[in-house]
């Protein structure tokens, strides 16, 4: 399953141009990750207030289209891989769609490995059961191999 969330694009995420500047993306992304985990009852403030934090470690990005002001984005993410104390996730960002029942068109592609860490020391931790099994419906089955 693929959790989905719609955003704007603001003015703050766009360069003079109006079109959205390629670090502002890695803020969205960070902000489709909050929105997941807070949709399956682990919210980002609750785990850090905890003790415990989910920090980005890796990230590939590939920019495809460019996204302007005023625009409404689609952004996905859903689990590739559920390590014991890591996560990979995939990140799709789609733009409007052109007319009804169509799709939007594709305009960033990322992967990212996330850690179950201790805040602030950064230690690894196992991820606990209440927790993973929050994110096993998210997780992509891997295709088979013929």
């Amino acid at each position: 399953m693929k959790f989905s969330v719609q955003k704007r694009v603001r003015f703050h995420h766009c360069d003079p141009a109006g079109i959205v500047c390629y670090p502002q993306f890695f803020y969205l992304l960070h902000e489709v990750q909050e929105d997941f985990l807070a949709h399956i009852g682990f919210p980002e403030h609750g785990l850090i207030a905890s003790g415990v934090g989910v920090p980005i470690v890796d990230l590939k990005t590939e920019f495809i289209g460019m996204c302007r002001n005023g625009e409404e984005l689609t952004m996905t993410l859903e689990l590739t891989r559920i390590g014991g104390a890591s996560l990979d996730m995939h990140y799709e960002i789609h733009g409007s769609p052109k007319g009804p029942g169509e799709a939007g068109t594709l305009r960033l592609r990322a992967d990212g490995v996330v850690v179950y860490s201790e805040v602030p020391h950064g230690r690894a931790l196992r991820i606990p059961e209440g927790l993973r099994d929050a994110l096993l419906p998210y997780l992509q089955p891997a295709p088979e191999i013929s």
